[in-house]
């Protein structure tokens, strides 16, 4: 598995999928920010995914956008491409912790995150904004790493 920085989203979901991220717009804006880090996410040559992050503190990151390729998807690659992920920030960045949210009700993301060892912190839940918090915390439940 390998990471490759790019300022394209490039892969395909259905159109359900894509509710679960940020708007087209946003994402696009992002990509050419040079705080924000985004990359292809590759299965050898084959990009099966994406994932945008940004900086919010020393040691601490944001998982803002992160999705497989619809044709990926059931394979197991979630789970692997996120733990290579975590690996790659704890490694070159020396992350201490990321966070992320995920829509609520979207049970697919939070068994991938959860297995991972992502808890949640809070659940946000006003007027259009209805998201769980969740928390990687290096070294602290999990231990699939």
């Amino acid at each position: 598995m390998k990471l490759i920085k790019t300022t394209k989203f490039q892969i395909e979901l259905s159109d359900e999928q894509r509710k679960q991220l940020s708007s087209k717009e946003k994402i696009e804006v992002a990509l050419n920010d040079k705080k924000i880090f985004s990359f292809e996410i590759y299965e050898q040559d084959n990009l099966i995914g994406f994932a945008m992050l940004r900086k919010y503190s020393d040691m601490g990151y944001f998982l803002w956008n992160y999705a497989i390729d619809i044709r990926y998807q059931n394979k197991g690659y979630g789970t692997k491409a996120l733990l290579f992920l975590i690996d790659y920030f704890e490694t070159k960045y020396n992350a201490l912790e990321i966070t992320t949210t995920y829509t609520y009700g979207n049970e697919i993301a939070k068994h991938i995150y959860e297995k991972i060892g992502f808890v949640e912190t809070d659940i946000v839940d006003e007027d259009g904004i209805h998201e769980v918090n969740m928390i990687y915390r290096r070294g602290v439940n999990n231990d699939n790493k």
